[in-house]
């Protein structure tokens, strides 16, 4: 399960994921996110500026597995792997402006099944409170409210922020129900709101500091089941959607990024591209890991880190990809894509330049052409994009950002114009509506048969072990709308 963790800065995000991680409190002063950091200058100003991975393992019985090591080490990935019957990933998002950016990529190319959105109950809701909550509600990700700090907010101004945020999801386009989770019978309900797709949004207030509330989160997320039935895609060809590249000593150029489809062994034969030309090179993976752990073999759904043989690291950037040889894959300089204009301060016409965040790829986009003349705030339309600088690997049917300043738009791939750019000006290149590749987006998981089940059977077992709750575990969904009534 994957959790993007998102939210205005100094709301907690980091924090909450080292007191979910380690099993730890904090002490009020960020002792716990330094857990989670990346970067040096990420703990000195205490704000996380690029993407960070943690994860946390459950046993058969619901037991959380990182909290199992001797206090004197830290579990590693590879210890909490073995022990566990279900890991979740988190993804810690940036929370400043300033990246906003690297929070959208991660919100697209870490394919999350779920989004935490974190309110400080003494802040209340900001302006990238509200971006986050809308990036969210355009890639139709399922998520839930998480109110931290409440040890020290004042009673007044929790009141307010809880007030606030119930105001904007019963905004038009928005249209959610509060829940309230009290209790753990709550807690599941919650979890089975989010799996099933339902409008009903959970809401958590929680402290990392005195621990409230956050148990019964702990508790949710070990009900949550997967958005995407990944098996779908493993017998397919292979492809890697490259987010990351390192240089390690001794080992040369390592990419990360997630399987999107197939399977990918040691000293495979795939292919590395497109470069700025529209050309896929040959290579050969030398090792993989997994969860930081050595593997032999990573399949569709897996984040994985290829060493690659013999590949220069500055050949290699964010949005590109390791597919199999027999997809024959093409640069796409061209496209078209249904989309709707969130916002925007006047009009956008005909050779307006945005950028465009698909998955991993980031670019700017000129709008070639649209079925309208001009678009303003809330207008649809099909527009035709062309990437302004080079060639990328792309699929049909997949969602992308678009931005530009206060602009904001989101919408869908309908087709793809698949050749060089020469091809493109004389109109010989290949019209693509179908997916080129064995890409499986995150579906609506009122859609996933598995997805549902899955959280059935963990709701069942969570109900074995607390038979008090299951009677109210069980109830019909007006308790939900009458709890979110009564907040």
């Amino acid at each position: 399960v994957r959790i993007a963790v998102a939210g205005n800065v100094d709301s907690g995000k980091s924090t909450l994921i080292g007191v979910l991680t380690r099993g730890g409190l904090d002490d009020g002063r960020g002792s716990m996110r330094v857990n989670v950091f990346n970067h040096r200058h990420e703990v000195e100003s205490g704000r996380t500026s690029s993407i960070s991975h943690q994860i946390m393992g459950f046993d058969m019985h619901g037991q959380v597995v990182n909290y199992r090591a001797a206090a004197l080490r830290a579990p590693s990935w590879g210890d909490i792997i073995d022990q566990s019957a279900k890991v979740v990933t988190f993804y810690d998002l940036a929370g400043h402006e300033r990246y906003l950016k690297t929070t959208v990529a991660g919100m697209t190319g870490q394919m999350p099944d779920y989004a935490f959105l974190l309110v400080g109950a003494n802040m209340g809701v900001q302006r990238m409170t509200k971006e986050h909550l809308g990036l969210a509600l355009a890639l139709k990700i399922p998520f839930a409210v998480i109110v931290t700090k409440v040890d020290i907010a004042p009673p007044n101004v929790r009141k307010e922020t809880l007030a606030e945020l119930r105001r904007i999801l019963n905004l038009r386009g928005v249209r959610r129900i509060p829940l309230p989770v009290r209790n753990h019978d709550d807690s599941v309900r919650a979890a089975t709101a989010m799996a099933t797709g339902s409008n009903v949004v959970p809401f958590f207030q929680v402290s990392s500091v005195s621990g409230d509330g956050i148990d019964l989160l702990r508790h949710c997320i070990n009900l949550l089941a997967p958005r995407v039935n990944w098996h779908a895609a493993i017998d397919r060809a292979a492809e890697v959607l490259i987010d990351e590249s390192y240089f390690v000593t001794g080992v040369g150029t390592v990419v990360g990024g997630t399987m999107l489809s197939g399977r990918v062994n040691n000293n495979d034969i795939l292919l590395l591209g497109p470069d700025g030309n529209g050309r896929f090179t040959q290579v050969q993976v030398k090792s993989i890991h997994a969860k930081r752990v050595p593997v032999k073999q990573v399949h569709a759904g897996q984040a994985a880190g290829f060493a690659l043989r013999k590949v220069r690291r500055s050949a290699i950037r964010r949005g590109m990809v390791l597919v199999a040889p027999e997809l024959a894959p093409q640069p796409c300089w061209q496209f078209d894509a249904e989309i709707v204009v969130l916002f925007h301060s006047t009009t956008i016409r005909r050779n307006y330049q945005p950028v465009v965040q698909v998955l991993s790829v980031r670019q700017t986009a000129r709008i070639l052409d649209m079925d309208k003349e001009v678009l303003r705030t809330g207008d649809k339309a099909v527009v035709t994009f062309r990437f302004m600088y080079r060639p990328e690997f792309m699929h049909s049917g997949v969602r992308l950002v678009m931005r530009e300043g206060t602009t904001r738009g989101m919408g869908v791939i309908t087709k793809l114009y698949l050749g060089s750019r020469q091809q493109l000006d004389d109109g010989d290149a290949t019209v693509v509506t179908s997916p080129i590749g064995g890409i499986v987006e995150p579906t609506s998981p009122s859609e996933s048969p598995s997805a549902q089940s899955a959280t059935r059977h963990t709701v069942q077992q969570q109900q074995q072990q607390q038979a008090a709750a299951a009677a109210a575990a069980a109830a019909p969904a007006a308790a939900a709308t009458a709890a979110a009534i009564e907040c």
